[in-house]
């Protein structure tokens, strides 16, 4: 079986503490190059990794004819450029959430990746989590047609200090992070999103933070379907990070951060629980599914109109809690 070369581009905590390890425990992958701007960190990981050397410099990875692909875990407003240079390179791509910061920064993405035929996937796993896909395709199979009401939380302390909230490097909250749980919501709805409205600002320290970190979002759906998720990030740390409450004609799923699941009316029960032992949010499986998409020549998971789809919305979000308006979304501000 073929392996795919991969050069890492950022070697920090996120890279080493998730892709790495699952990379290394796939043998579709084979780490072959690190680059870091800190010539400790990418040093340190191809050490640690076997990789066939490290670098500084993000060209010399990027004109190297054996890598295959690129996996992008920096900072989020080198995002949209490190995708665009790799896709003009002829590498593939897997870029850690968010997108990008504007619509301007996708629409470039968009055309790059066209232009060059890559395979383009961007870190949106939580809607490949083995229990969202469960919920999802309970419903479609059990429920098919029927509309859905959906509500999702996310909350945990997230520091003041945090250069996600900085708005020229991080995007803020909703775009760092909660196009997440956007996508995640689409996934299990599997309709296109209307319109988006917000209500939410700043709750963490407003000297720190100068953009809106928290709130609850509504997304309503072609199919009539809507969806609720509450963002916090002033957060209490011993309370569960993540739920997931689904209702849909008569029956009803809980899901506790990716770790138990409850469904009620589905499969002839009136109660079905499972558990893991450990949180599984799909990023292996999302990593494996681009793999075989590279390898077979096949449709990349989360790929251009999924990446798109879910930082439109994020932009959305914070244009709507300016406003106080709900923001109409069509599929002519995402398939681009």
């Amino acid at each position: 079986m073929r392996s795919l070369k991969v050069g890492l581009i950022g070697c920090g905590g996120f890279a080493k503490g998730m892709h790495i390890p699952i990379l290394k425990s796939n043998p579709k992958y084979t780490i072959y190059a690190a680059m870091d701007l800190y010539e400790e960190a990418a040093k340190g990981v191809a050490e640690s990794t076997g990789a066939a050397y490290w670098t500084t410099d993000v060209d010399k990875l990027l004109s190297d004819k054996e890598i295959d692909v690129v996996f992008i875990t920096t900072r989020h407003d080198s995002h949209a450029e490190l995708s665009v240079k790799a896709a003009n390179a002829g590498k593939h791509v897997m870029c850690e959430k968010p997108m990008a910061l504007n619509r301007e920064e996708c629409k470039a993405i968009v055309d790059a990746v066209k232009k060059n035929n890559i395979k383009y996937t961007v870190g949106y796993n939580r809607g490949m989590a083995p229990m969202i896909t469960k919920a999802r395709d309970l419903i479609n199979e059990e429920l098919p047609g029927k509309k859905k009401m959906i509500y999702h939380r996310i909350q945990a302390p997230f520091p003041e200090s945090h250069w996600t909230h900085l708005p020229e490097i991080g995007g803020g909250r909703f775009v760092g992070e909660g196009c997440h749980i956007f996508d995640l919501l689409c996934e299990i709805v599997q309709s296109p999103p209307v319109t988006v409205y917000a209500s939410g600002g700043t709750f963490l320290n407003p000297e720190k933070v100068k953009i809106p970190d928290s709130g609850i979002i509504t997304i309503t759906f072609a199919d009539g379907s809507v969806a609720t998720t509450l963002i916090n990030s002033a957060g209490c740390p011993d309370f569960p990070k993540e739920a997931t409450e689904i209702y849909c004609d008569g029956k009803a799923i809980f899901i506790n951060d990716f770790t138990k699941m409850e469904y009620y009316g589905f499969e002839g029960h009136k109660k079905t629980y499972m558990e893991f032992d450990k949180v599984d949010k799909g990023h292996a499986i999302e990593l494996d599914m681009l793999a075989d998409s590279i390898i077979n020549d096949t449709e990349s998971p989360n790929g251009l109109i999924k990446a798109t789809r879910a930082a439109v919305i994020s932009f959305m979000v914070n244009e709507s809690i300016k406003t106080g308006t709900p923001v109409s979304i069509t599929k002519e501000d995402y398939i681009l």
